[in-house]
């Protein structure tokens, strides 16, 4: 009802009470018809209001849950090629950190190993569509409580927390490691690379390699998101 329908029957039950010719018992009847009317007509309007809007919320989570998918599916194919990239950084690293007795120093090994070491790692969620329902208040749309739940837990502390490991290693990566590689590398006539013995037997070296010890830190939290990210995409299903 409009807020003119509502004051027309406000002004309809006063003038009932200012009437002189009706008798108190048919004000009273009269007054509590259009009572009524109004209380129906306003919970009637709330009712449809509410349920206008539960539509659209419904339509809202419905579009957020089909674009959260394929954000998903992406993320994890990225997510697992992040992880295949330090798993195998992480293994080259430990390769040159054995003793040197137990090391194949051949040109082939060496390369084998050392063109896995030196690079870093990229993963960078499509967060956008989740941010943008979290920035209108609207979160509470999906329904199911669990998914919520896991769908928060993902975006406001798995991927963060994943995101700083990955930040906190690229940033060795591109600091200290480079400053050394430059200081360090040796080139041959055709400017590529030469990777020899006595670079990976230099304690520097081994010292910058013991630190790839923090791969096992974002391998531990790719796991965490990984296995966030297929709970929702089973449950979506």
């Amino acid at each position: 009802m409009s807020s003119l329908e509502v004051l027309k029957h406000s002004r309809r039950v006063f003038s009932i009470l200012r009437s002189k010719t009706a008798g108190m018992k048919h004000k009273l009847v009269e007054i509590l018809i259009e009572i009524l009317i109004i209380v129906f007509a306003i919970s009637l309007s709330l009712f449809l209001e509410r349920w206008r809007e539960k539509q659209e919320d419904r339509h809202l989570e419905n579009k957020f849950l089909l674009g959260l998918r394929t954000d998903l599916q992406t993320d994890l194919n990225e997510l697992r090629a992040a992880s295949s990239r330090c798993f195998s950084m992480k293994q080259a690293a430990r390769y040159f950190l054995k003793p040197e007795k137990e090391i194949t120093w051949s040109t082939d090994s060496i390369n084998f190993y050392a063109y896995k070491l030196f690079h870093n790692i990229y993963f960078f969620p499509n967060s956008n569509r989740y941010e943008s329902l979290k920035s209108i208040g609207k979160i509470g749309v999906i329904e199911k409580e669990s998914l919520q739940g896991t769908i928060i837990d993902l975006y406001q502390t798995k991927f963060p927390d994943l995101a700083q490991q990955i930040n906190f290693f690229n940033d060795f990566m591109n600091t200290r490691v480079r400053d050394y590689l430059i200081a360090n590398f040796k080139r041959d006539d055709s400017n590529a690379v030469i990777f020899e013995k006595p670079f990976f037997t230099s304690i520097m070296t081994r010292n910058i390699l013991s630190f790839y010890g923090d791969l096992d830190d974002i391998l531990k939290r790719s796991a965490a998101a990984e296995s966030a990210i297929e709970t929702i995409l089973k449950q979506l299903e």
